[in-house]
């Protein structure tokens, strides 16, 4: 034996140091090739070496890989998010991209370990941009999912982001347009280039993808229902909506007003582009639409939101804010509970309940009385 060389424990094959300093021992893996593991002394080498033959004896034995976490986070995004939409994947690449790459994008996959996510979670709370816990959760979860696709890939023996410690979880802000802001808020609608979209909001509960991806033969005048069966997405495609959650709603006949009344803006606005108005067989099947005849795409209905919300007294308003609204004004209604959740798309009734009930104090408070006074009348 040379003398930088040294018998390994057990029996396992000979440590040689290398030019560099680093010991190194070889041992065969489960795919019947050679390979090293690496240390800065004999001890350590022994240790991985022991190590690495325990889990070829076991069946557990991964290869060697010099793939990083960035590297991987592409490569799942690529190839193994095909049954997700386009709108999907640019979300996971968008959350990769800002939030997780910076901070393990050049660790190697293999190596990476409950570490490395403790130390993103505090680098993410850490930042001058101060993230909402909400962001920082939804940073750990994306990082989940592609780590448990890279187990399945039998890359990672398991997911070191499973039992991750998160920041609790920030409380929504609902801002609820009630039934006394109704007219002002129709008032206000009239301003911006798009009124008849945002009351349609407040009066159906409809998402925004999900508004803008109506067609005309999605309205069934006669029957008065909607059929919510797509949203648009980006690149102006429609896909199902969140959930696949297909359905028909039954509209009054203020719904109907709506619709007619966007017709006609429709109309103006077409008569006011001019020549600059573009039409194609898909936007023209649409409902609502931007000045020049373009489906209306999300930032148009947000920045009409945004410049109404300081006259209403609600800065920070959001169109899913109007879906919101819905839901209680329906609720305070006494509408059935069933039917309210059908109508969002929720999965279920308690959900619908579970997220609205502090704000349908009204509908509770009628309820009490109404059971006292037949309990006042049973007890006569």
């Amino acid at each position: 034996m040379s003398k930088s060389g040294t018998r390994a424990a057990n029996g396992m094959g000979s440590i040689r140091k290398r030019p560099d300093g680093r010991y190194e021992a070889r041992y065969t893996g489960s795919d019947g090739k050679q390979h090293s593991v690496y240390g800065k002394n004999p001890k350590a080498v022994g240790e991985a070496l022991r190590a690495a033959t325990h889990s070829v004896d076991a069946g557990t034995w991964l290869e060697p890989s010099t793939m990083t976490v960035g590297q991987w986070l592409e490569e799942w995004q690529r190839d193994h998010c095909t049954h997700t939409t386009q709108r999907t994947r640019d979300y996971y690449k968008q959350i990769s991209d800002l939030y997780i790459v910076p901070t393990l994008g050049k660790v190697k996959l293999t190596a990476l370990g409950p570490v490395h996510v403790r130390r993103l979670v505090g680098d993410l709370q850490r930042r001058k941009d101060k993230l909402k816990a909400s962001t920082v959760r939804m940073a750990v979860r994306v990082l989940n999912v592609a780590l448990n696709a890279a187990v399945k890939s039998k890359l990672l023996r398991d997911n070191p982001a499973a039992d991750a410690d998160l920041p609790r979880a920030d409380k929504p802000v609902m801002h609820i347009i009630d039934r006394p802001m109704f007219p002002a808020f129709i008032e206000a609608a009239q301003d911006t280039p798009f009124p008849e979209a945002l009351i349609l909001l407040l009066q159906t509960g409809l998402r925004s993808g999900e508004l803008r991806g109506l067609t005309w033969a999605d309205w069934d005048e006669a029957a008065s229902v909607l059929h919510v069966r797509q949203q648009l997405a980006r690149g102006n495609t429609l896909v199902p909506p969140k959930d696949k959650s297909t359905r028909d709603i039954v509209v009054g006949p203020e719904v109907a007003a709506t619709l007619r009344a966007q017709r006609r803006r429709v109309a103006e606005f077409k008569l006011r582009a001019g020549d600059k108005w573009r039409e194609d067989d898909f936007s023209a099947a649409l409902i609502f639409r931007s000045r020049f005849g373009s489906p209306l795409c999300e930032s148009a209905l947000y920045h009409a939101v945004a410049s109404i919300a300081d006259r209403l007294g609600l800065p920070g308003l959001h169109p899913h804010d109007l879906r919101h609204s819905y839901a209680v004004a329906a609720l305070r209604s006494g509408a059935d509970p069933k039917t309210v959740q059908h109508n969002l798309g929720h999965s279920s009734a308690a959900m619908t309940l579970d997220v609205y009930a502090a704000y349908t104090t009204d509908a509770a408070t009628e309820a009490a009385r109404k059971l006292s006074a037949y309990w006042q009348d049973a007890t006569k």
